[in-house]
């Protein structure tokens, strides 16, 4: 599982490869879509105490996990000892939607290519 930020520039943030669980992880088709839709991507450290601030300022737009099996899914309220928060009112947003609507329709294979259709919509990886 990995997690994503979407901010108000327009830009996508996630752990850097090597702080993620798994490098080969389901952060890079995300990136490859991102960066195939011209959504700049950073790859940094960003804490908890960022995450929490920035989304009560508003800079924080959306947040959201992707995994095989979940393939993308929003993030509205974290939960934690010193307290909760919402991000963006709790809903899901346009971003997270639409770069899962893009990974379901258009599949992709290991490495951020995208799967090839053939004529009858069968997936070829």
């Amino acid at each position: 599982m990995n997690i994503f930020f979407a901010f108000d520039d327009g830009s996508l943030s996630t752990p850097a490869r090597s702080a993620r669980s798994c490098p080969a992880s389901p952060a890079i088709p995300i990136i490859a879509l991102a960066n195939d839709s011209g959504t700049p991507v950073r790859e940094e450290l960003y804490t908890i105490y960022q995450w929490r601030t920035d989304a009560a300022s508003g800079k924080l737009k959306e947040a959201f996990a992707c995994g095989t099996a979940a393939v993308i899914s929003p993030i509205g309220k974290v939960c934690s000892a010193s307290g909760d928060f919402l991000i963006s009112g709790g809903a899901a947003g346009p971003v997270a939607m639409g770069l899962r609507k893009t990974l379901i329709r258009h599949p992709v294979r290991p490495r951020g290519r995208p799967a090839q259709l053939d004529q009858k919509g069968a997936v070829s990886v």
